[in-house]
């Protein structure tokens, strides 16, 4: 009888020593993912911004590319308030701010257009506008 107790109780913390290892992978898992998703967030980040450094001729593709830097921030956003169980509504604060920034860039880019005829960023002068 005695020895059928302590291989029960043997049995329960073998399963509880079970249970905290599981735990413990799935929260080194999460960080891992985690980990990886920062990782190529910050990558595409950074060819985000060599493509904004880069010599470009045309005010447009400028703006493209600072869409597309936004457009990884959104992404790196979602993913760290998803994993962290969070909600979104600060994403839908960023968004229409994000929409509004948009569409006065595309005016910006339609006014140059109309005064000065074509989009080349080396032919703006500052006093001229």
């Amino acid at each position: 009888m005695i020895r059928n107790f302590f291989s029960l109780e043997v049995l329960k913390e073998k399963f509880l020593f079970l249970i905290y290892k599981t735990n413990v992978f799935i929260k080194l898992l999460k960080l891992m993912i985690i980990f990886i998703n920062y990782i190529f967030s910050i990558i595409l980040f950074i060819i985000g911004l060599l493509v904004f450094v880069s010599n470009r001729k045309h005010l447009l593709s400028i703006l493209l590319s600072l869409e597309y830097i936004v457009l990884i921030l959104f992404f790196t956003l979602f993913i760290y308030l998803n994993l962290m169980e969070y909600e979104f509504f600060f994403l839908i604060i960023f968004l229409t701010f994000r929409v509004c920034e948009g569409a006065l860039g595309l005016s910006i880019l339609v006014s140059i257009i109309r005064t000065h005829g074509n989009d080349y960023f080396q032919s703006f002068n500052v006093l001229q506008c």
